[in-house]
């Protein structure tokens, strides 16, 4: 009776998985040409006992996009970004600091899917802080 309640308390522990959100920032880059560019997310989260801890996807504004982690012990950042499609004719063209790319707008919530202990579970982002829009060549 005495290892049964141990037991069951040692499970319930590890059942107890907490999620935090940190920070959620995103940023336009462009790439010198017309066309080519994208918009970069980056989402911030502590977690608490949870070591089987895994994310599936991660959706922004409804699409969903291929991500990174980066983990340091507790603290977890999910890195995606977003492309704009290139165009075939941009291969000709030279690069020069872009006059006027368009900007996407800012997201409006982004849904983190994931599990632990094979039970699936999600994080609602819905605030954003904007970083500042970046030249890359």
């Amino acid at each position: 009776m005495v290892v049964f309640n141990l037991l069951a308390t040692t499970c319930a522990k590890n059942e107890k998985c907490e999620v935090t959100l940190e920070s959620a920032s995103w940023f336009n880059w462009f790439g010198g040409i017309p066309n080519v560019g994208g918009t970069d997310y980056s989402i911030k989260f502590l977690s608490q006992e949870c070591e089987n801890l895994k994310i599936d996807s991660v959706f922004i504004d409804g699409k969903s996009l291929k991500f990174q982690i980066n983990r340091t012990e507790n603290l977890w950042e999910i890195a995606a970004s977003k492309s704009i499609k290139k165009s075939i004719s941009n291969r000709n063209q030279k690069m020069s600091k872009p006059i006027s790319n368009k900007s996407a707008p800012p997201p409006k919530t982004a849904r983190i899917i994931y599990s632990f202990n094979n039970r699936s579970s999600e994080v609602i982002v819905d605030r954003f802080t904007q970083g500042k829009d970046q030249f890359r060549q």
